[in-house]
């Protein structure tokens, strides 16, 4: 057995013979391992038991797997998921994406009645929270109000803008239709075509008008 101290690692033979152990792939075995290595042992007097004193607390983040020990984010993922179902570790703390908040675990017994009636299936716990903000605690770790949205105003300028729209498009197309089929007078829209360039004509010899008067004052 090893203490907190010790370089060596304690794994139970009933652990390495189970029907749970011999269901693992190669990555999870070896996740397993490092799992296990970050035990701490304390005895319980000269000749008292050994017990852990950081179940509850084994942090293994996924930026020390990849840097470490070279295992992929993705296998990382499935090797812990693969040891929660079947029974050697459970997450005791869900962390968060804030900093120093790490998810922590716990080694687990319940892999000693797999695969009969009494297992407890256990799976990884889906983190809704969100970089640890909800909408409920967004405002008091932000210190800010959040705004409120008007929305059945923003609808109400939306269907009135649409109905205005709709509107003009129905002119338009009665207009082009009245016109294709002869019930207005063509000669109407010449002339008014020729009201609008001559008072376009006049407005631009205004200005050109102003702007030079103001250039010679």
């Amino acid at each position: 057995m090893a203490n907190s101290k010790s370089k060596n690692i304690w794994i139970e033979r009933e652990m390495i013979l189970s029907p749970a152990f011999h269901k693992l792939n190669g990555r999870a075995m070896e996740v397993l391992l490092l799992f296990l290595y970050r035990r701490q042992w304390k005895q319980a007097g000269r000749k008292g038991k050994w017990y852990t004193t950081n179940n509850g607390e084994i942090v293994f983040p996924y930026k020390e797997a990849k840097k470490r020990f070279k295992i992929p984010k993705s296998s990382f993922a499935r090797a812990i998921d693969k040891l929660m179902e079947h029974g050697f570790i459970e997450i005791a703390h869900l962390g968060g994406c804030l900093i120093g908040d790490c998810t922590r675990y716990s080694i687990s017994g319940r892999w000693r009645k797999y695969g009969t009636d009494s297992f407890v299936q256990q799976k990884r716990p889906k983190d809704t929270r969100g970089f640890g903000f909800t909408a409920k605690n967004w405002e008091e770790r932000t210190g800010r109000t959040r705004r409120k949205q008007s929305k059945p105003g923003i609808k109400g300028d939306t269907r009135t803008s649409n109905k205005n729209d709709t509107r003009k498009r129905k002119r338009r197309t009665q207009l082009v239709s009245n016109l294709v089929q002869g019930d207005l007078d063509i000669n109407f829209f010449i002339k008014k075509g020729e009201e609008v360039l001559r008072a376009f004509s006049s407005s631009r010899h205004q200005k050109r008008y102003h702007s030079i008067a103001s250039h010679t004052h």
